[in-house]
């Protein structure tokens, strides 16, 4: 069902970003100012809800939160993660309904 996909996009999804977290922590990279920006919560939770609602979503919890720095990186990147799945999804569809002939 639906609920179920769902369920595994956000688990597997939040998964990997607290992991990746984990790991730049781990490494000890967090010493460093960059990766301190690189990492910090806002930026994860934006680049989350444009990986999986897209811009419209991630331009609201941006402007919600008052995270202006954060608007207009929000867009571009659901904008961008649009343009290429709708290609990736196109390419699937192709080898896909090869396969099947």
């Amino acid at each position: 069902s639906i609920a179920t996909f769902l369920i595994i996009l956000y688990g597997v999804h939040g998964s990997v970003l607290w992991s990746l977290k984990k790991l730049v922590e781990v490494t000890k990279m967090d010493k460093s100012k960059y990766w301190k920006k690189v990492i910090a919560p806002q930026r994860l939770l934006t680049a989350s809800s444009a990986a999986i609602g897209g811009p419209a979503t991630a331009a609201a919890l941006a402007q919600s939160n008052q995270w202006e720095s954060l608007l207009t990186p929000s867009l571009l990147v659901g904008n961008v993660g649009y343009a290429l799945a709708t290609f990736i999804g196109l390419l699937f569809y192709g080898a896909a309904n090869k396969s099947l002939l």
